[in-house]
């Protein structure tokens, strides 16, 4: 089984959130990962012309469950979460737990555990699309704040990241990139085709980067100690 991914742009005036909709090929199903906002997710929903069937959201922080209660109540569809964070998320149901394998619509889900944002934080990984959805862990050329958890938290969480393959695509829970440009990364001259997907990107089009291109220019997964983390 296949899947399409498709970026949706969410609370744009103030967090610039990301969801996504997956949509295994030759259905009109669909699976969110983090519900952000209702209005644009719908108008996403209608426009592809597509059923949504579950939420999978990553951590229970407002800006990433916001939509949940709206769609749930429009489509009756499933809100899996986080085990350790289940009951702070509107209309979660069925939890997840890190390790534990899950497969909705033939698509098999890996959620890994990823402290350091919030305890419970997931992550969830799909190999045969080589997608992983990084929530408020890794952002384009930075990370996530340390709300709940320690920087070697992060720092472990961002190791068990580089192990994947380089090829992996990275899909984060915001649109943060542009904020993270330093005058080192510009000079770079690799970085004009990290920047193009940039750009890309802000016309709301699929162009994640690549965990290669993220271990490349981003220098929280640089470092190789957690000294160098801190650093």
């Amino acid at each position: 089984m296949t899947a399409k991914i498709y970026p949706v742009f969410c609370n744009q005036k103030n967090m610039a959130n990301y969801a996504y909709i997956i949509n295994p090929t030759n259905t009109n199903k669909a699976i969110i990962i983090d519900a952000a906002e209702a209005k644009p997710i719908l108008t996403m929903l209608e426009t592809l012309n597509l059923i949504p069937t579950h939420i999978i959201t990553t951590h229970h922080h407002f800006d990433h469950v916001e939509g949940n209660l709206e769609l749930k109540e429009k489509y009756n569809l499933t809100i899996l979460a986080p085990n350790d964070e289940l009951e702070k998320i509107s209309g979660a149901s069925v939890p997840i737990i890190a390790n534990q394998e899950f497969i909705l619509h033939d698509i098999k889900f890996l959620p890994i555990s990823a402290k350091g944002h919030t305890n419970g934080h997931l992550i969830y990984y799909i190999k045969e699309l080589e997608a992983l959805f990084t929530g408020d862990v890794l952002f384009n050329l930075c990370v996530g704040g340390l709300f709940e958890g320690t920087a070697k938290e992060m720092f472990e969480t961002l190791q068990k990241i580089k192990q994947l393959p380089d090829s992996t695509l990275i899909f984060p829970g915001h649109e943060y990139t542009s904020s993270c440009i330093t005058r080192q990364m510009l000079n770079h001259k690799e970085f004009k085709l990290y920047l193009e997907k940039l750009y890309l990107r802000q016309q709301n089009k699929l162009a994640p980067a690549t965990l290669f291109e993220e271990k490349l220019f981003n220098p929280y997964l640089q470092a190789n100690t957690f000294d160098q983390f801190l650093g």
